[in-house]
């Protein structure tokens, strides 16, 4: 992943409570579709660089994807102020992404 970096542990093991601003994009390795979302994220990244964006794989963390009451890849999980605020799931554009962080 480029601008996006693999999500430290710790995160995960307090489940993002210490996450201020913050996606967390859920994918699979091998998902085409995944894959296009990476470059929006990019581009978002680029344009928003105070919103930490991170990466999880959902094959190796399946448990999150339960607990976030979601199944299918890819997944943006919003994350304000250490709690999940918002989860959406399928690909976006970056028009579509920008409205949506915006509307949190």
């Amino acid at each position: 992943m480029s601008g996006i970096t693999p999500i430290p542990t710790e995160h995960i093991d307090n489940f993002f409570a210490s996450l201020s601003d913050a996606i967390l994009f859920f994918h699979k390795e091998l998902c085409p579709h995944c894959k296009n979302m990476e470059k929006v994220l990019d581009k978002f990244s680029a344009k928003t660089p105070s919103v930490e964006i991170f990466s999880i794989d959902g094959e190796a963390y399946p448990e999150l994807l339960s607990k976030l009451s979601f199944e299918r890849v890819p997944t943006l999980a919003f994350v304000r102020n250490g709690t999940v605020v918002k989860v959406k799931t399928g690909l976006m554009n970056p028009r579509e992404l920008k409205a949506l962080y915006s509307s949190l």
